[in-house]
């Protein structure tokens, strides 16, 4: 017989040196950039659309001066504060949403959870990218305005305005993973996340200046962080402001929205789809719903009746 020696570890180990939590994040980082960057859609839709609206509305509403918040501004200057918002809210919290429910549904979600990643590396890494993408935003944006409509950010709260672009991206990011979780299919997501969303900028003075919006909507518009949001963007670039240029108030209202995101998040979200392989969802709602269309289809349908019912059974030709 031959003496038991020690069993040989085979398996593969991963380098324990120079791989420490934060380093995959920066990896996961780099790994979104190259994406978003592969991505011509998304490059165009992220990027381009913004600076199409801005030019789409000075051409109709006119580049002249509106009162807002008590100050007169000219309009370019209050679309490229307002289209700044709306494109950090489209890159945090719908593109992000539409993007978590794609790779939850897709089974992407369920197989990096079974890699030795934290999930908490996924999770700061998507918003640690979405905050570079909006600071880009904002960026393309200032600098197109100020070469088509000489439009400027005063020095003194341009701190402000990248400070409050920060804390309203991840405020965002929050959302939109809660909002990934309130969605059960890929096909429904861009549907769902664009109609809570759009609706908002709408009446939150995005798209259409403030003073024009109905007084009711209004009412409706402030309990929303879309348009605390923009109002916090709005007040750096106002040159008659003075200070700092921190909204304050409004950024305490999208941060508690942020925190009401991150505890839905928290709670509701899984990494493994909500669709099996046929289609069929597993939760509770649908299978409520398969009852209720099986009722329905005996209702509608009633069986053929037998022999015995129709009277044929035992009778003579």
């Amino acid at each position: 017989m031959v003496p038991a020696g020690p069993v040989m570890d085979t398996q593969p180990r991963l380098p324990v040196r120079g791989r420490g939590p934060w380093r995959l994040v920066l990896h996961q980082v780099r790994c979104d950039l190259r994406v978003l960057g592969r991505n011509r859609q998304v490059r165009s839709f992220t990027l381009a659309m913004p600076i199409g609206l801005l030019v789409i509305f000075v051409a109709i509403f006119g580049n002249y001066q509106i009162r807002v918040e008590g100050h007169s501004l000219k309009e370019s200057t209050y679309y490229v504060a307002n289209l700044i918002a709306f494109g950090i809210v489209n890159a945090a919290f719908m593109s992000l949403g539409i993007a978590m429910v794609g790779q939850r549904e897709a089974g992407l979600l369920k197989r990096r959870r079974a890699t030795p990643e934290p999930a908490w590396v996924l999770v700061v890494g998507k918003a640690l990218t979405a905050t570079l993408g909006s600071l880009l935003i904002a960026a393309v944006l200032i600098a197109f305005s100020w070469i088509a409509y000489s439009a400027t950010v005063p020095l003194q709260t341009a701190v402000a305005l990248a400070v409050t672009i920060v804390i309203g991206t991840i405020a965002f990011c929050a959302l939109g993973f809660a909002a990934s979780t309130m969605v059960q299919s890929a096909d429904a997501a861009q549907p769902v996340i664009g109609a809570l969303a759009m609706p908002l900028f709408f009446f939150s003075g995005v798209f259409i200046p403030w003073p024009l919006i109905p007084p009711w909507l209004r009412e409706i518009a402030v309990v929303f962080p879309v348009r605390h949001f923009a109002r916090a963007v709005l007040l750096p670039f106002d040159p008659r402001t003075a200070g700092s240029g921190f909204a304050w108030g409004d950024l305490a209202i999208v941060g508690l929205w942020g925190l009401v995101g991150l505890g839905l998040a928290v709670r509701r979200f899984t990494w493994s789809p909500r669709v099996d392989s046929s289609g069929q969802g597993r939760t509770l709602a649908h299978r409520m719903t398969g009852l209720l269309n099986g009722l329905f289809d005996r209702v509608r349908s009633p069986k053929a009746p037998t022999a015995a019912e129709d009277g044929t059974v035992g009778r003579l030709g």
